[in-house]
């Protein structure tokens, strides 16, 4: 079967599982292509199933995510499962969301999953996860996936219900929250220890930082709060309200 899988992430969550779901297929026979959105790809005319996962930030997928899927996701009959990482399950609702877009679509939802990962976000009242936590919640993504994969593969899934009651609310959040992190983004600052080798303005998925006139690091108003800036940093350099936080790397606790 021919499988396209998109996503947006912004730490690295969001493609550990794309990435070990497009594994467990290729090994399985499927032919699988993964992309992030943040390259503008395109879905392969005769793909069979599209698979499309963002992360959830204060209850649905980015704005940024939504957007991208209106205007870039062309009307199709193919089958489509949706997936959500976040730290919690209490408010993953972008799977609901996602389901409902693909469904206007043409596609076919064969399953809407949410994935338990670890908190990128640690600033202020949300804590870091422990080592122990974040081993616990990989082997139980990972093996929610082998689930996944076998059930798909002995043709055990079947059509999910994309209709949610309550889902143009959750995009009215998700908008909310876009404007509400662009007034957080402003908060975002480097410190004496950059060296200004640009990593940061390279990755922004929004363009968010720059090197002004005098080759100073600054942040303008389109901030979505992935983070991607302060974990991704060489020299832990990007403070959020003038303090340091430890940098989230997944790569770390994965067993090689």
């Amino acid at each position: 079967m021919k499988v396209n899988i998109l996503h947006f992430s912004g730490t690295g969550n969001t493609k550990y599982v794309a990435d070990y779901l497009g594994e467990k297929l290729v090994n399985t026979g499927h032919d699988v292509k993964i992309n992030g959105i943040d390259t503008n790809p395109t879905i392969d005319e005769d793909v069979e199933l599209l698979i499309l996962g963002g992360p959830i930030y204060a209850g649905n997928v980015p704005e940024k995510m939504i957007r991208w899927i209106l205007r870039n996701i062309k009307n199709k009959n193919a089958n489509c499962i949706v997936y959500s990482t976040s730290a919690g399950l209490k408010n993953a609702n972008g799977v609901d969301s996602l389901a409902k877009k693909l469904d206007k679509k043409g596609y076919n939802i064969l399953a809407k999953e949410t994935y338990v990962m670890p908190r990128n976000f640690y600033f202020g009242k949300y804590p870091k996860n422990t080592t122990q936590e974040v081993n616990d919640m990989i082997k139980n993504t990972n093996k929610q996936i082998d689930i996944l994969v076998d059930r798909l593969n002995k043709g055990k899934l079947y059509l999910a219900d994309p209709e949610n009651k309550g889902v143009l609310g959750k995009d009215l959040l998700a908008e909310t929250f876009s404007v509400m992190a662009k007034f957080m983004g402003k908060n975002f600052s480097v410190d004496e220890d950059c060296v200004k080798c640009g990593i940061c303005v390279k990755n922004c998925p929004e363009k968010n930082i720059i090197f002004d006139d005098n080759k100073e690091i600054k942040f303008l108003n389109k901030c979505m709060l992935c983070t991607r800036c302060i974990h991704n940093c060489p020299k832990n350099a990007i403070n959020y309200k003038n303090n340091k936080y430890a940098q989230y790397n997944l790569n770390s606790y994965i067993k090689k």
